[in-house]
């Protein structure tokens, strides 16, 4: 709810400061004593009659000038009168010889005491003067004169004084003790409608008050020495009621007796419909404020109370003889005492700019959690307070925690299905590669073994085919010694059949066929070493004769076709022990690099370079002249050589090309599952995944690549020579 704040008062204060400086500086001008008031520079600020006549200079001359300007030998008590403006000393006397009217010199004793201004700091000093000796002159003449200039002076200033009087805009009225009205200004006329004459009729003020007794009270107060304010309701000549702020204060006479008084009488009628303005406003604010989620709280600039809302109050759970205290600091230390945790709030303020806003995270002592915003009020680029606004969020942190509890929850959830779904697909992608390599394993191993029976077969028989033939090509040279001229029928046979070439090209025919039979028999060796079908587990074997047995089987690719040339083969082989692994599965390894490099040279060859006739012969032609090489090189691993966590000697296979490499926006999802570069229906994604999966899954080793555009690319297989158990 809207606190009132009851120090604060309506009034004309300017005005009252007004007539108080006014009748200070009658009493200062008409004092019988020489004294003059200065500001903290010694400027003067009043000074009275016989200081003027004193120093013979007029008043509007001294008024603002320094003290040493009209005293030059004052010099002499600088530190005296420094001490009482600096308040280390209340009370001065010195005496000083002064020209009096710029004449005759006489010695005076000045008392000099500091005044004081409302924050208690001294504003200046006063200094009263006292003639130690009475003047030796008999110039009485002179003096009545002055006496006489004084005298139209006083009549001057009450001129000016009644000019001053009609010229306020406060409604003026001056009794005497009978409370006979004797001088009205115009604007008390302007307000009342009476003129002086018309109000002398009615004896004294009463008229003017809606309560005739009230009239009787400020009449007997006043002539009593006292004085009365109060905003009453008046009335004027035609009875109309008028809110008028009204000040009555004692007339006295030079012996301090009270011989009239003075009513100063303001309107207030625009100040009170302003007022109720203010009041419908500050109605509306607080209903907004009390109708708020928020707790308001709106401090002045020195930290007092002006607005909290029942909210604040419910918020900190004020208690009832707390707050209706009235007691400011009591209620703001009680806020501060709750907090546990605060930047701003535990100060209220104190150490932000004028300009700067708040925001933060209050913990109060029982566990609650308030969100705290405060922006200035400023008013003519000065700070005149600062407005707080507090909301509970302690159960929207709740909730916002179980939220972000399920959420995670959920979260974990989708990463393990995630993870179980890519689980599945690796799976089911090594089963169906398995299931490929095991079907083609079994083909291989099946058309190995039918080719190598009849083989056999018929390599087993040509060594007795060789025999029977020389024994048979020996009987027909026999026949043919002994029998040179044989009967028509063989001479024509032997002419028809060429003997001569039949027995020399057949001996070559048997020889042909056994190279074949040896020929077949190889490539049967190579599939059986590829597939491995008649070993399982972990062996130990020589990798050479896997590398060598894929490349048998990749033959056909590496020879020239119609869209490249033949493409090179180079091995640096390394004088290797046998290695333990899963040779099948490293063979298909084997197998997937060679395919990509081979397709990848397929590919730079098929863009840069086409077949030419050169001396009727096809020749490669290409600008670069670079030729399509693929380079294998098998290296060991020493112990020492080796920075990674697993220790012992490893084998090192690299195969690389030298086509046109890898993009720098491929090269991170190259192990991919089902990812590929290839055009659709080319390549399934499978090779490389499976590839990674069988070094670093299988072997506990590692696969990586290094690439350039334009240069090729390189891949590195690393096992160990031993596989743990």
């Amino acid at each position: 709810m809207p606190k009132a704040n009851p120090k604060a008062q309506w009034g004309s204060v300017l005005n009252r400061a007004n007539h108080v400086e006014k009748y200070l500086r009658w009493f200062v001008e008409f004092c019988p004593v020489p004294i003059a008031m200065f500001d903290r520079n010694l400027h003067y600020i009043l000074v009275s009659q016989p200081w003027v006549k004193t120093l013979g200079i007029p008043r509007l001359k001294l008024i603002g000038t320094s003290l040493y300007e009209s005293l030059p030998k004052a010099i002499a008590h600088r530190h005296g009168l420094e001490r009482c403006l600096s308040g280390g000393q209340m009370h001065y006397t010195a005496e000083i010889e002064i020209a009096i009217r710029g004449e005759s010199a006489s010695n005076f004793q000045w008392d000099v005491q500091p005044w004081y201004t409302d924050d208690g700091s001294a504003g200046g000093i006063i200094v009263a003067s006292h003639p130690l000796a009475e003047p030796q002159t008999a110039l009485l003449k002179q003096q009545l004169a002055e006496e006489i200039a004084e005298r139209q002076y006083l009549e001057d200033a009450f001129t000016k004084i009644g000019t001053a009087l009609e010229s306020a805009n406060d409604a003026i009225c001056i009794t005497d003790d009978s409370g006979q009205p004797i001088y009205i200004n115009l604007a008390f006329s302007d307000l009342f409608a009476y003129s002086l004459s018309a109000l002398r009729k009615t004896t004294d003020l009463r008229p003017l008050f809606t309560d005739e007794q009230t009239a009787q009270v400020i009449h007997a107060a006043v002539m009593h020495g006292g004085t009365w304010t109060s905003e009453i309701e008046m009335r004027d000549r035609d009875h109309q009621h008028i809110p008028i702020c009204l000040k009555v204060n004692p007339v006295k006479s030079p012996s301090g007796e009270v011989i009239g008084s003075t009513y100063i009488c303001t309107n207030i009628r625009d100040r009170k419909a302003a007022e109720a303005e203010i009041n419908k406003s500050f109605a509306a604010l607080g209903a907004t404020l009390e109708a708020t989620a928020d707790g308001i709280l709106v401090l002045d600039a020195i930290g007092n109370i002006i607005i909290c809302n029942q909210k604040f109050v419910d918020l900190w759970q004020i208690p009832d003889r707390i707050f209706r205290s009235n007691d400011d600091s009591y209620i703001l230390k009680y806020v501060a005492k709750r907090i546990s945790s605060a930047q701003y709030l535990h100060q209220f303020g104190k150490g932000l700019e004028i300009d700067q806003n708040s925001f933060e995270i209050v913990e109060l002592d029982d566990g609650r959690t308030l969100e705290c915003y405060s922006q200035p009020q400023n008013v003519l680029d000065s700070c005149a307070g600062r407005v707080w606004s507090l909301r509970d969020i302690t159960e929207r942190l709740a909730a916002e925690a179980l939220v972000r509890a399920s959420e995670e929850k959920y979260r974990l959830q989708a990463e393990k299905l995630q993870h179980a779904l890519q689980e599945l697909k690796s799976t089911q992608s090594q089963l169906i590669q398995a299931e490929k390599m095991s079907g083609l394993g079994q083909l291989v191993a099946g058309i190995a073994h039918e080719i190598n029976n009849p083989v056999n077969f018929i390599y087993g028989n040509l060594s007795y085919a060789d025999t029977y033939t020389s024994e048979l090509l020996s009987l027909v040279e026999i026949y043919r010694s002994h029998y040179p001229a044989p009967v028509d029928a063989v001479q024509v046979k032997l002419e028809e059949i060429d003997i001569d070439f039949l027995a020399d090209d057949f001996v070559k025919l048997v020889g042909s066929i056994r190279i074949g039979a040896e020929r077949i028999q190889k490539i049967v060796q190579s599939l059986n070493k590829f597939s491995r079908s008649d070993e399982e587990g972990c062996k130990s074997v020589d990798i050479h004769e896997g590398i060598d047995s894929t490349l048998m089987i990749l033959q056909s690719r590496l020879k020239a076709t119609p869209h490249r040339p033949e493409i090179k083969i180079e091995k640096n082989y390394a004088n290797l022990p046998e290695v333990e692994c899963y040779a099948g599965q490293l063979n298909q390894v084997f197998m997937n690099l060679l395919t990509n490099a081979i397709d990848a040279l397929e590919e730079d060859a098929q863009a840069n370079g086409t077949w030419q006739m050169v001396n009727d012969k096809p020749l490669w032609n290409r600008q670069d002249g670079k030729v399509s090489t693929i380079l294998i090189q098998t290296e060991i691993l020493t112990d020492s050589e080796i920075t990674d966590m697993q220790r012992g000697d490893r084998l090192v296979i690299k195969i690389s090309d030298n086509g046109n490499g890898i993009p720098d926006e491929l090269r991170n999802r190259l192990f991919d599952l089902f990812f590929t570069t290839k055009p659709v229906g080319k390549g399934t994604g499978l090779g490389l995944s499976i590839a990674y999966q069988i070094i670093t899954e299988n072997h506990g080793g590692k696969l990586s690549f290094i690439s350039e555009i334009g240069k090729g690319t390189e891949f590195t297989i690393e096992i160990p020579l031993k596989q743990s158990n």
